[in-house]
């Protein structure tokens, strides 16, 4: 009996509602290039830019834009380390040996060309704080890779040769501290290293053979990479070995993102798709976009704000403002019955396009999670697989409402 009672009162105090948002939204843009790398270094600073050499800043969390161009320039990746800190790397109007790197230390409004050991061009640049970074790219006119590491801030660069030594032009790289970090790039091209690449890079475990184009590593040992025709590979050992994940489409992804302190992790790709993992037991469920244009980076701030851009100047936000009729509205979900056995109905106040429900254990361990995306007012829950006790029900809903209520399974 005193069980029983601990279980109700549980039950009793933690029917309470917090507000996420779960839809992404377009941002107004200023121009209408091609997007093709974007990086926040708080909520409210971050820029864009594009491959025709277009840089957008902005100050009040995407409210304004303004817009910087360098038509002589062609950008591939931005990347702040901080709000004054930040790098750019492209390639410039020259038949060979074209690699370009811009810094600025006031927040973007400045920029300087870098000398460096030219190279045929840059695609990503990655700093794990404000002095140490690293820059990858294609060596030459025959796809050689290549790698340039700073200790310094960005103001001088060394090449690192033991990473040039296979075909394969390196597209994306990521640390998760000053010495271990991973690249990819194409045809399954993947290094890793456990000393910043300053001595030694290796080649990594066998990949599929398809443009590898982007890579996120975060927590002490897990990771993920995407890639072409659908790809999405994870670890769970620092690239030892990896998952080949199902993702449920063959559009090629261009860039993935992730929340730390979670597992959670979105990747975007080619017509306008957006996939989001709660965890990586869990698998990938789509997202709406609200655009059929192709989407080339993503950067997440945290588990409910973040941006992804596009061709056509696509700006996309994710965040947590949502309005308050539909909190309202929404905070009046009813769970029956609860207790349960085997199958809870939720009963929806109103018609949803799509909801997301995810139950927890009390300690914060995902058990189950499910994803509908289509017009719904009531949906079965099937609970007959948990385990007697008390659980916590996340709803995630098109308005961006998060209802937490407690389930108990007798």
């Amino acid at each position: 009996m005193k069980k029983l009672f601990i279980i109700f009162l549980l039950a009793g105090i933690y029917i309470s509602a917090s507000f996420s948002q779960s839809i992404w939204q377009l941002n107004n843009s200023p121009i209408t290039e091609s997007f093709i790398s974007v990086s926040f270094s708080s909520f409210e600073k971050g820029g864009i830019v594009s491959e025709e050499g277009s840089l957008l800043l902005t100050s009040d969390g995407g409210s304004n834009w303004q817009d910087y161009s360098f038509p002589e320039y062609h950008f591939s990746c931005l990347h702040f380390s901080d709000d004054d800190h930040g790098c750019i790397v492209g390639w410039q109007e020259s038949p060979v040996d074209s690699s370009l790197i811009l810094l600025t230390s006031d927040g973007g409004f400045s920029w300087s060309v870098i000398d460096h050991p030219c190279v045929n061009r840059f695609y990503d640049v990655f700093f794990i704080n404000n002095n140490i970074g690293w820059a990858v790219g294609s060596k030459d006119a025959w796809n050689l890779n290549c790698c340039f590491y700073t200790s310094d801030g960005g103001l001088t660069w060394d090449y690192q040769p033991s990473i040039s030594v296979v075909e394969g032009q390196l597209f994306g790289v990521h640390f998760r501290d000053e010495d271990l970090g991973s690249a990819c790039g194409a045809d399954g091209s993947f290094f890793i290293t456990n000393n910043g690449g300053t001595t030694s890079w290796a080649m990594g475990i066998a990949m599929p053979l398809v443009n590898l184009n982007d890579i996120f590593n975060f927590n002490l040992l897990n990771g993920c990479i995407v890639g072409d025709q659908g790809t999405i590979l994870y670890t769970i050992n620092n690239w030892y070995q990896f998952i080949d994940q199902v993702s449920g489409t063959n559009e090629d992804f261009k860039g993935v993102s992730g929340n730390p302190p979670t597992n959670e992790l979105w990747a975007v790709g080619n017509n306008g798709t957006i996939l989001y993992s709660p965890n990586y037991l869990l698998g990938w469920a789509s997202q709406p976009s609200g655009t059929s244009e192709n989407l080339n980076d993503v950067c997440m701030l945290s588990g409910s704000e973040g941006w992804a851009v596009g061709a056509n100047g696509t700006i996309l936000h994710f965040t947590n403002e949502v309005g308050i009729t539909e909190l309202l509205a929404l905070d009046k979900t009813t769970l029956i019955p609860n207790p349960a056995t085997d199958k809870i109905q939720i009963q929806f106040p109103q018609l949803l396009n799509f909801i997301s429900l995810t139950i927890t254990d009390l300690y914060g361990k995902i058990v189950l999670f499910r994803w509908e995306d289509k017009p719904c007012k009531t949906y079965e829950l099937d609970v007959s697989k948990l385990n007697t006790g008390v659980y916590l029900l996340k709803l995630e809903t098109e308005f961006g409402t998060t209802i937490k209520q407690a389930v108990i399974k007798k």
